[in-house]
């Protein structure tokens, strides 16, 4: 089973909120085995354990959340990503921490970021804020794919408001030829919303990291039917298993080209990730 991983976290331990690793972090097997004793995320570590769940490829996601999830800079995934290129480096931005937010951003396309992921919810902020208007407008002239966290937070200090998907749709609405990917997309409340995105819209797509694989089918009745939409997704340290998560995907009855297309073939297609992945 060939697997893109398209949701994964890096940071140091000691970057993210306390709360954050007690209720996210420390719910799988993974921290003591991709850092090390003082919270160093291990590059040759965090490779090894994917690679050993089966991942060839991955997106490795920065955040600024400082009031809810941490501060984890966009130079961490290149400590990652230079050193294994199958993993392609995103880059993020927030209205509220960043006073120039394009400015920023261009100075991330500069490193060499592939695309980017707002977090509105950690983030507190609303997805349609007009201040973010420029910098959609730019990623798309850039032709860069933008994520978005579209689902509900147990963090405290999140604010639940900002993963209402009637904020995405009207940013895909205002900017058509934008791609965009709902992470968790819809989680809790708003599945049917999610799916009726990704109906309504061309270039939307739902990343199912965060979600219990087995009730994929419930969320998304017509998964099968939208199979080129979905990417498969983590949310990779805080996970219980990756190549678990895959198994019981593949547990659901859906046929092989559609779960390739899932895990692997969307995201090769969608992504610049190097040949050989």
């Amino acid at each position: 089973m060939k697997l893109i991983d398209v949701h994964l976290h890096v940071g140091q331990v000691f970057e993210w909120r306390p709360e954050a690793v007690r209720l996210w972090m420390d719910t799988g097997p993974y921290r003591p085995l991709i850092y090390d004793d003082e919270g160093r995320l291990v590059p040759e570590r965090y490779h090894r354990v994917l690679a050993g769940e089966g991942v060839v490829g991955g997106v490795l996601l920065p955040e600024y959340s400082p009031e809810t999830a941490g501060s984890l800079p966009v130079e961490r995934v290149f400590e990652v990503c230079r050193r294994y290129p199958r993993y392609i480096p995103f880059g993020a931005v927030n209205p509220l921490v960043h006073d120039d937010l394009l400015a920023e951003a261009r100075r991330q396309r500069q490193l060499g970021v592939v695309g980017f992921k707002l977090h509105g919810v950690h983030g507190l902020y609303a997805v349609n804020d007009r201040r973010l208007y420029p910098f959609y407008e730019w990623c798309r002239s850039e032709g860069l794919p933008v994520m978005l966290h579209a689902g509900t937070s147990i963090f405290p200090r999140t604010k639940l408001k900002h993963a209402d998907p009637y904020l995405y749709d009207e940013v895909a609405t205002d900017f058509p030829e934008l791609t965009l990917v709902l992470c968790h997309a819809g989680r809790n409340f708003w599945y049917h919303l999610a799916e009726f995105m990704v109906i309504r819209h061309p270039r939307v797509y739902i990343d199912v990291s965060g979600l219990p694989p087995r009730k994929l089918l419930t969320f998304y009745p017509r998964m099968a039917k939208l199979a080129d939409r979905f990417l498969f997704g983590t949310d990779f340290p805080g996970v219980p298993g990756i190549r678990s998560n895959a198994e019981k995907i593949a547990t659901l009855g859906l046929d092989d080209a559609v779960l390739h297309r899932i895990f692997y073939a969307n995201a090769r297609e969608l992504l610049p990730f190097p040949d050989g992945v």
